[in-house]
């Protein structure tokens, strides 16, 4: 009952709201601790009559990039991967439009991908219910 349990923190800054939060390890009951955010609260150091409060970490400056160029190099990253997935998709389109002009179904031929995609047992045992179905519908 008497036992100490350390609470260990985390300073982290929140970028949307530039409040400088602490993550806090705090005991969950079962021998182990979990993790609960709280607002940074400075920490008053000094001798008598001279306290001085440490700031919390600057918003704006983080590992030495402003948030503003994380952030802006973050969405110019997912603007690229957003252009190269048109370029993908739009060769996807073209390559159903060349099956379907050398005689392929295009249906089958998706009917195919999403069978491929499937592990083996998933796909027999698939198989296998829609059999059962069939026959029980007398379309076998």
């Amino acid at each position: 009952m008497g036992e100490h349990h350390e609470v260990h923190a985390v300073r982290r800054v929140c970028i949307m709201t530039a409040t400088a939060m602490t993550m806090r390890a705090v005991p969950d009951g079962n021998g182990g601790f979990r993790h609960v955010p709280t607002p940074f609260v400075p920490v008053v150091v000094g001798g008598k009559g001279k306290k001085k409060a440490v700031r919390p970490p600057d918003p704006i400056v983080t590992n030495g990039e402003s948030a503003a160029e994380q952030l802006r190099l973050l969405i110019e990253r997912i603007e690229r991967i957003d252009e190269e997935i048109s370029g993908m998709q739009a060769d996807r389109a073209d390559v159903f439009v060349e099956a379907k002009g050398v005689g392929f179904d295009v249906k089958g031929v998706r009917a195919i991908l999403g069978l491929r995609k499937q592990e083996k047992h998933h796909r027999d045992e698939f198989e296998s219910i829609l059999e059962t179905y069939k026959i029980a519908l007398g379309l076998a």
